[in-house]
């Protein structure tokens, strides 16, 4: 697994993707990246191993403390939704959203 600096692609892309995919409160998420950016690390192998370069699991991945989408993720009313899961389910949706790498 090579390292990808993920932060460029966040920095550019973050926030157009987030109100494109209907984040409420965008202004609110502003901090991110600083604050979780480091997080998603963990599951760069295990994205990867789906398909999913890491720079768009990042950006999905940040969509995991965000209204609407954090209420689909960690502790929900179903149980427990792994982060890392739930952006390997949802990458086909969120992909076209997505700008290329």
């Amino acid at each position: 697994m090579a390292y990808v600096n993920h932060y460029p692609y966040l920095e550019s892309h973050l926030f157009t993707f987030m109100e494109k995919v209907g984040v409420l409160h965008v202004d609110s998420c502003r901090g991110l990246i600083s604050s979780a950016g480091d997080k998603c690390r963990q599951y760069q192998y295990q994205w990867e191993k789906n398909g999913i370069p890491f720079q768009h699991g990042a950006a999905i991945y940040m969509l995991t403390y965000c209204a609407p989408f954090s209420d689909e993720v960690r502790e929900t009313g179903n149980g427990f939704v792994a982060p890392a899961q739930w952006v390997i389910d949802n990458y086909p949706k969120f992909k076209p959203h997505l700008p290329p790498i």
